[in-house]
């Protein structure tokens, strides 16, 4: 089985699944290829109406970097390299032509809180614990979280998120505006095809129209340049002491 899991169905959804169990479904280069080219799939597709982001199992959505690949990488000109890469697939997610959703089917760590940032919808099971932990490894967010947050959360509210670096409900994130379903669990497949069925009705051009009319707000020389200032400046964090020994003990747990 490969990194990733790719359906897609009769009713125009893509399922992009992450198929790294063993590593809680972490991110890594082979990762992040395949979602570029699945996102470039959706964007040119006259077919495809939403693409829905998951990970395998039911423990964990997506746990961020794989820092057991990314250990290496300690100057910021070699993390930079990694966090633009991974930064500019999350650009393209957040301003594709097409309804996006976070499928959270379990823990939500780091960069994956950053990957389902990007989506347009987050629909999550009850009783999932998700984090923007970056904090508490020495770095900020390095793939344009924090700068989406503050786009989609009152202000007061994203800041809270960044600032206290730990573990929250998804019923709490749910209250937060962050998470906009709470799903039983028992088939949380079935329960997002329930909800995204009303958008399913729509014609694949009314959807891309919506899209853009969305994103348009994105895509401009602004934006872009607060986007990536944030790549940039936890690139610099990347190399620091704290960052290092944060890593370290990571490794070590795990």
């Amino acid at each position: 089985m490969g990194a990733i899991l790719l359906e897609r169905d009769r009713n125009g959804i893509v399922w992009f699944t992450i198929n790294r169990q063993e590593k809680r479904n972490a991110i890594n280069y082979e990762v992040m290829d395949a979602l570029q080219e699945t996102i470039r799939m959706v964007e040119k597709s006259d077919e495809v109406k939403i693409l829905v982001i998951t990970g395998a199992g039911d423990q964990a959505f997506c746990s961020g970097g794989d820092l057991s690949e990314f250990h290496h990488l300690h100057a910021k000109e070699e993390a930079y390299h990694m966090l633009k890469k991974m930064g500019t697939i999350l650009y393209s997610l957040l301003t594709v032509s097409k309804p996006t959703v976070a499928l959270i089917n379990g823990t939500a760590v780091g960069g994956g809180c950053e990957l389902a940032t990007a989506c347009d919808f987050r629909y999550a099971r009850k009783g999932a614990k998700v984090g923007f932990i970056q904090g508490k490894l020495g770095i900020t967010t390095g793939w344009g979280g924090a700068t989406m947050l503050f786009e989609k959360l009152p202000y007061t509210r994203a800041l809270d998120i960044l600032l206290r670096a730990e573990y929250m409900s998804v019923e709490t994130m749910y209250e937060y505006g962050w998470v906009h379903s709470l799903l039983s669990g028992e088939n949380i497949t079935e329960e997002c095809r329930k909800l995204l069925s009303p958008y399913l009705a729509q014609t694949v051009s009314v959807l891309r129209a919506y899209k853009r009319a969305a994103a348009e707000k994105w895509k401009n020389d602004e934006f872009r340049a607060r986007f990536f200032s944030e790549v940039t400046r936890c690139s610099i964090l990347w190399e620091s002491e704290e960052h290092e020994e944060a890593v370290r003990a990571f490794l070590d747990k795990s």
